[in-house]
């Protein structure tokens, strides 16, 4: 899917086409450079062929997508539907983004996020999208908020910081 930004710069979401190195490197450096994941590139977990494998499990799975957005031919997010895997859960996803600090504020993470609803509208099989946020996440509360996500609870203390708790807020939206 193409978009055109208010910058005037070209947008290009789409499924990953065996990047798993591209992909491992942006998780890396969107964990480092933002509190808002709840990990660090050291404790990841991951290597660049499991982050592959992982995203091409995705998407395969018919509850379940893992996009990149590409601008100027960089990749600089991401994002993903998970669904459950058992029958009593598979109707539920949940959604993963991450852009690129450089690059917020253009609009991508709205069109990430609509297109991830979009995806989740035109399947049988999904009935909600769920997510959590950091409370201090002004910013993408709002945006969930204005792509209907509706507050649904609190985790506390949810992510240790610097020596600091954090709660979650959990957000829902409901797929007709």
């Amino acid at each position: 899917m193409k978009y055109i930004l208010k910058s005037g710069h070209e947008l290009i979401i789409r499924k990953t086409i065996d990047e798993n190195e591209d992909i491992f490197n942006l998780i890396k450096k969107l964990s480092d450079e933002s509190d808002n994941f709840p990990f660090t590139s050291e404790d990841f977990g991951l290597d660049s062929k499991n982050t592959g494998a992982f995203a091409d499990y995705l998407n395969m799975r018919e509850n379940s997508i893992f996009y990149v957005a590409q601008l100027e031919g960089d990749i600089v997010g991401l994002s993903y539907l998970e669904g459950g895997k058992r029958a009593r859960t598979a109707h539920c996803v949940n959604l993963g983004i991450g852009i690129l600090n450089e690059f917020n504020d253009m609009g991508i993470g709205t069109i990430l996020t609509k297109e991830l609803i979009k995806f989740a509208s035109e399947g049988e099989c999904i009935a909600k999208i769920d997510l959590q946020v950091k409370s201090d996440n002004l910013k993408a509360i709002a945006l969930y908020k204005k792509c209907g996500f509706v507050p649904e609870g609190k985790i506390s203390r949810a992510l240790f910081i610097d020596g600091e708790f954090y709660d979650y807020l959990s957000m829902g939206l409901i797929i007709d």
